[in-house]
């Protein structure tokens, strides 16, 4: 299997809507940053290809109705290698049909986003989301499939194998912590 190593950046690419999760939309609608993903690696012919994607680096917690919300997220520079693919994952914020999830550690995952961040309403405490679609997290999975090059015979095995290979890299840029914004 062939190394693919992401970076999630440091400076904002665009926005998007989100609440403050889990404590429901009591809080009201924010703005977000999203952020640049570059996603490198080398297809099967040997050609070094790059990609970058749109994501949702930071979000906004709201642990309660009463509590006060706050920005969330991994702002210090730091490099992980990817746990696994967690096949039954499902986004818990708003409804999607892409399914699946890699774990970076712990809760932080990489999972699917809202297709269109400026209109859709997701939320999230901190997991590196995929934004831009249709199917953008379908998209990147199959750009992740083409460049890690595993052998198994169908996608959902193939994504298995990937994660299992632990040849999957992300490293987030230092970022500061934005601001609580309303749109």
């Amino acid at each position: 299997m062939r190394r693919v190593k992401m970076v999630v950046g440091s400076a904002p690419m665009g926005s998007a809507l989100t609440w403050a999760y889990p404590a429901g939309r009591d809080h009201g609608i924010y703005s977000i940053p999203t952020y640049p993903l570059k996603v490198a690696g080398t297809d099967e012919a040997g050609t070094k290809v790059e990609r970058t994607f749109e994501v949702f680096r930071f979000g906004v917690q709201g642990k309660s109705r009463h509590s006060s919300p706050r920005v969330v997220g991994l702002a210090n520079f730091q490099t992980h290698v990817i746990k696994s693919w967690l096949p039954h994952y499902t986004v818990h914020s708003a409804s999607s049909v892409e399914k699946g999830a890699w774990q970076v550690y712990g809760n932080f995952l990489i999972h699917d986003g809202p297709d269109d961040p400026k209109t859709q309403v997701y939320a999230s405490i901190g997991c590196v989301e995929i934004c831009n679609g249709p199917r953008g997290f379908d998209a990147f999975n199959d750009f992740l499939i083409g460049l890690s090059g595993p052998t198994a015979a169908t996608r959902a095995e193939r994504l298995v194998q990937i994660g299992r290979a632990k040849t999957l890299e992300i490293t987030y840029l230092k970022a500061s912590r934005p601001s609580l914004m309303r749109p």
